[in-house]
């Protein structure tokens, strides 16, 4: 398994997941840890916000996989500068892509309902909570959602077709641009041998009766983009946002101009300006 979140491994910590609103011990020992939430469950890194004395919001994040988005070792920094930026408890689930990609479903959706259950009872309201997924951790997202209700999502660059293993009606994918120029290839690579899976891929099995709200975050260079479009015509919940000059992964990036636009993408449905609808 490639880590993730850090080149070091991680003494497992043991907490609740009430426990995680009320931290013990100091929030940056406690964001250096695995926590082991259950036993039967995956384990969880968090991030704090400068103030840990009353939580009240959380962002729930399932990661993508790093050799798609080349977020390597990453993601804990990603983590903390959401949790700094938006003033919100991070919680992000820690898996293994490696193996059967079905089963890993499986598992992180166990994990996520676990944790979300909890949170609504430590009396985290549902309005409070907002669920995010980049790449193919936004393909889980999408998963998840099918089974459970959920009230906010944000989805970075999520992995929505599966038309990635020869021919495509995306321009896009097709094009697949100079700076991703090897995305297609790496998710072709990821996917291997469930390509005839339609429950992977949103596209193929569009069964969601009811959308939450849904900002989707996708950089105008990104050979997704026209899957991103197409997913936006089906439902007016869901809001998307083209950042400039972004590629695949962007979330990874130290470009100030770029977290500057997708922070003030977020901060508008976050906060409420958005509420989800399509502003023309």
């Amino acid at each position: 398994m490639h880590n993730e979140f850090g080149k070091e491994e991680k003494y497992k910590l043991y907490r609740k997941v009430s426990e995680l609103l009320h931290p013990t011990i100091s929030k940056k020992n406690i964001s250096d840890y695995k926590i082991i939430i259950n036993d039967d469950l995956l384990p969880v890194r968090v991030s704090y916000p400068k103030k840990v004395s009353n939580i009240k919001s959380v962002f729930l994040f399932v990661h993508g996989d790093s050799n798609v988005t080349n977020c390597f070792e990453k993601y804990s920094d990603i983590s903390s500068e959401l949790a700094l930026e938006f003033d919100k408890l991070v919680i992000s689930i820690e898996y293994d892509e490696e193996g059967n990609i079905v089963d890993m479903y499986k598992k992180v959706f166990d994990t996520f309902k676990y944790i979300y259950d909890n949170l609504l009872e430590s009396k985290v309201s549902k309005e409070n909570i907002t669920v995010m997924g980049d790449s193919t951790g936004g393909a889980i997202i999408l998963d998840i959602i099918k089974k459970m209700e959920v009230p906010k999502v944000v989805l970075f660059y999520p992995v929505l077709s599966g038309e990635y293993f020869g021919k495509t009606k995306y321009n896009s994918i097709i094009e697949n641009n100079k700076i991703d120029h090897d995305l297609v290839y790496k998710l072709k690579e990821y996917y291997e041998g469930y390509e005839d899976n339609k429950e992977l891929f949103y596209l193929q099995n569009k069964d969601l009766k009811k959308y939450p709200n849904i900002l989707l975050l996708i950089g105008n260079v990104d050979p997704l983009i026209d899957e991103a479009k197409e997913f936006e015509s089906l439902d007016d919940n869901i809001v998307l946002k083209i950042v400039g000059f972004a590629n695949h992964g962007f979330l990874g990036t130290n470009d100030s101009e770029m977290k500057k636009e997708t922070f003030l993408y977020m901060h508008d449905f976050i906060e409420g300006d958005l509420s989800g609808k399509k502003t023309n």
